[in-house]
């Protein structure tokens, strides 16, 4: 039984492009127990994590964020290499959705509040921030707990005058040790909300203080996280994470403990949005009625997630898009774009 009388704290482990998985178990909680989010003490995160906690200790709404997660992914998915493009810079689409989306006073509300993991370059040493003195120094923060070596560059961000790299080298769960810390990560593992994994799993490994099950399944989110998915498959995570929180909440028996907010979608909205997203939709794997109709009741987030892939999919068949699915074709895009590579860096060279 959770303990109300208690202080309590929520952590987020760095995942990469899995944290819209936070998303849909957020969205759950938010919308059966809201006060478990906002009455937590502390709210921590690592990595891409931190971007989460920090959306939630400002205030920004969480379907903002869903939108910002989709337009990096789609906006990665652009380049025939994705984040490693050379044109593209993960760290700079981040810093200028932060630049956009926190409010001016967001350091005085996340103060105290939000506790963000980062590792020092110098001895690998992990130091946890949880105090601010600017809307600047909050970003440089961020940016800093983001920072992945060699996959976010090669020149670490400072933080007062100190570089930093990703906070999940050292400390992916802040606050873990405590006892009423809910633990949130897309790995199936020992965390509070997590995926559960049916196949056979060897050993379990911890990493950053985040407990990982060594299976089929975990080995494929691990690798997937530093790859931007396709949008069907970012639905996919949202719905399991709003799932896996559902159960979170049922087995410490949290359910009917809070009086419900009115529901994002009302009946009347789901029953004109099933049919139109099942005839768009008729091909795509994840979009059955009876799927669709649980998904849009119970999950606002993930209907804009699942709209948006539908459009995508249902807007780009072309012939040019079937050509491209070639094996044939897809190696001489890939040799094209190999060949481009340094004129493309010439040039962004020369702009910089």
């Amino acid at each position: 039984m959770f303990q109300w009388d208690e202080e309590w704290n929520i952590s987020f482990a760095g995942c990469g492009f899995r944290s819209i998985y936070y998303l849909g178990a957020l969205s759950c909680i938010l919308e059966r127990v809201p006060q478990l989010v906002h009455g937590a003490s502390k709210i921590c995160g690592a990595s891409s994590g931190c971007l989460v906690a920090a959306a939630l200790a400002v205030g920004i709404p969480i379907e903002q964020f869903c939108v910002d997660v989709l337009n990096v992914a789609k906006e990665a998915r652009k380049h025939t290499l994705g984040v490693f493009h050379p044109t593209f810079s993960l760290l700079r689409t981040v810093r200028e959705s932060l630049l956009e989306k926190l409010p001016e006073d967001a350091h005085l509300r996340a103060s105290g509040k939000l506790c963000v993991s980062l590792t020092r370059l110098a001895d690998g040493k992990n130091v946890l921030v949880s105090e601010f003195d600017s809307r600047d120094e909050l970003i440089q923060v961020l940016m800093c707990s983001c920072f992945f070596p060699v996959y976010c560059g090669f020149i670490p961000p400072s933080y007062r005058g100190v570089l930093y790299m990703d906070g999940a080298l050292s400390n992916n769960m802040p606050l873990f040790e405590q006892r009423n810390t809910i633990t949130m990560a897309p790995f199936s593992g020992e965390s509070d909300i997590c995926p559960t994994e049916g196949t056979f799993n060897f050993f379990e490994v911890h990493y950053g203080n985040v407990s990982i099950q060594v299976n089929t399944g975990n080995v494929h989110r691990v690798c997937t996280s530093f790859l931007p998915p396709r949008l069907e498959k970012l639905a996919e995570i949202c719905h399991n994470g709003y799932m896996d929180a559902l159960r979170f909440l049922r087995e410490r028996d949290l359910l009917g403990t809070q009086c419900l907010p009115p529901s994002l979608v009302s009946e009347m909205d789901a029953i004109i949005l099933v049919p139109f997203i099942c005839e768009v939709a008729v091909d795509q794997p994840l979009c059955t009625k009876q799927y669709l109709y649980e998904y849009i009741c119970c999950l606002y987030v993930c209907v804009i997630v699942l709209c948006e892939a539908c459009r995508e999919s249902h807007d780009g068949v072309s012939w040019w898009s079937q050509l491209a699915e070639f094996l044939p074709v897809k190696l001489v895009l890939y040799l094209l774009s190999l060949l481009m590579l340094p004129i493309e860096l010439t040039f962004l060279l020369a702009k910089r």
